[in-house]
């Protein structure tokens, strides 16, 4: 052999030793995201409290700042992704975006595409093809579709409410009870003086009663933080230490989503559908079929985003055991606007295929400015029961045995929702006058 040649096959040994050195523990092969809607009106102002007014905002519609903040959301998944090696392909549809039948979470899919390709026509945006707006897509909330074929177990699901609401931390309402004060008409009632019950609620039982009443009242002063409503009118008429106190009230927020929505088997009902249909999306991706559900062929998507509530979000972490801590104001398991559970799935060097999730949100700060600021956005890891590691993951084996379990109950509707993607116009996006936001 010349010279040459050796010296040209030492060099190719020693840049494939160094290839083989460098090769990455684990390859990302795909996600999904479950998102929350972004920024939205309130459902209906409290009778004997001065509530903001929402005007011209019908209720529980997107607001304009809603939309923009998802769209940042939008941005930070293109960042991200890209950065793992799932960048959002627009321009060849390689990212499906699935959303439920509301208009806020309707628009929030279209504000997601938006920032993550420019224009909110740049991908399909996917949804149920036959709206019915007082009927839930199973794939976002399964109970009435377990209800109406009688397979929720009444003395399962009551048991379930009545161990989380024993097991609950004893619930601190001074913060939130002095907002509420600022914002007295008159008289009010303290919210503890309110009786606890259990009462029934769309086929399954939730804790009624103070808990209850505060985590409203709660989602709606944040919303009212969140759209930008200007400290002086937030506060009401009393001085109050508002970001502390509000930090406080969500905390009843999500204590109540804790007894309520992520209770075990609450949580199975309405959201065994749609776990086991990500699972099963998770497993076109990695060439097998432990659940055989019937999901749209994934083959051509790096990227998969069901825009939906923070009811989604709630039973998958309690079907999960997950939990998530948030900073900058926000509390631990919170669900705030335009959150999103990601579940992202990666091949080990060994040929496995593993299971870990993320948690992405925007701050406190973010809410109330109008510019894209990345470090306004915070991306956490989620630990849930039986993962390993030091990522927290778990095999997709085990992730199908779970969904397997809940479907054994009779709470997973194998059959995808009938689809489509054809336009869904709106009223143009609105912001209430109050609307102060910062940039």
């Amino acid at each position: 052999m010349s010279r040459f040649l050796l010296i040209f096959a030492a060099v190719v040994a020693s840049v494939a030793g160094v290839a083989q050195a460098a090769a990455p523990a684990e390859k990302p092969v795909f996600a999904v995201v479950v998102t929350r809607h972004g920024v939205r009106a309130i459902s209906k102002a409290p009778s004997q409290y001065v509530w903001a007014d929402w005007t011209p905002l019908a209720p529980d519609t997107l607001t304009a700042h809603g939309y923009r903040l998802a769209s940042y959301m939008g941005q930070f998944y293109r960042w991200y992704f890209t950065r793992e090696g799932l960048a959002p392909r627009c321009r060849r549809q390689g990212t499906f975006v699935y959303a439920d039948i509301a208009e806020r979470t309707l628009e929030t899919g279209h504000a997601l595409i938006e920032g993550m390709c420019g224009m909110h026509s740049a991908l399909a945006m996917y949804h149920e093809a036959n709206r019915k707006p007082k009927v839930a897509d199973p794939l976002f909330n399964a109970a009435a579709w377990a209800k109406s074929l009688g397979r929720i177990n009444a003395k399962a699901a009551l048991a379930s409410v009545r161990s989380a609401a024993a097991n609950m931390a004893a619930p601190d309402f001074a913060g939130l009870q002095q907002l509420l004060d600022a914002r007295c008409a008159g008289t009010c009632a303290a919210v503890t003086s309110e009786p606890t019950a259990i009462a029934m609620r769309g086929g399954l039982p939730e804790l009624t009663g103070p808990v209850k009443t505060a985590s409203t009242y709660a989602e709606d002063l944040f919303l009212e933080y969140a759209q930008c409503r200007p400290d002086v009118e937030f506060a009401g008429s009393q001085a109050v230490n508002i970001q502390d106190d509000l930090e406080s009230a969500m905390r009843l927020h999500v204590l109540a989503y804790d007894v309520n929505s992520r209770n075990p088997y609450s949580a199975r009902v309405r959201g065994g559908t749609l776990f086991a249909h990500i699972v099963g999306m998770l497993e076109q991706k990695a060439g097998t079929s432990d659940t055989n559900v019937r999901n749209p062929d994934m083959k051509r998507y790096s990227l998969a985003f069901f825009s939906g509530h923070d009811t989604q979000i709630g039973a998958l972490g309690g079907i999960l055991g997950a939990h998530w801590k948030l900073s900058n104001g926000l509390v631990p398991d919170d669900m705030p606007p335009g959150g999103g559970l990601i579940f992202e799935l990666y091949k080990t060097r060994a040929g496995a295929y593993r299971v870990r999730l993320k948690f992405a949100y925007q701050t406190l700060a973010q809410y109330r400015n109008y510019a894209y600021l990345p470090q306004g956005v915070g991306i956490v890891p989620v630990r849930f029961k039986g993962c390993s590691g030091k990522d927290c993951s778990v095999s997709l084996e085990r992730m199908a045995s779970l969904a397997n379990a809940i479907a054994k109950e009779g709470l997973v509707r194998k059959a995808w929702t009938p689809y489509t993607y054809a336009p869904v116009k709106f009223a143009p996006l609105r912001n209430p006058v109050w609307t102060r936001c910062a940039g």
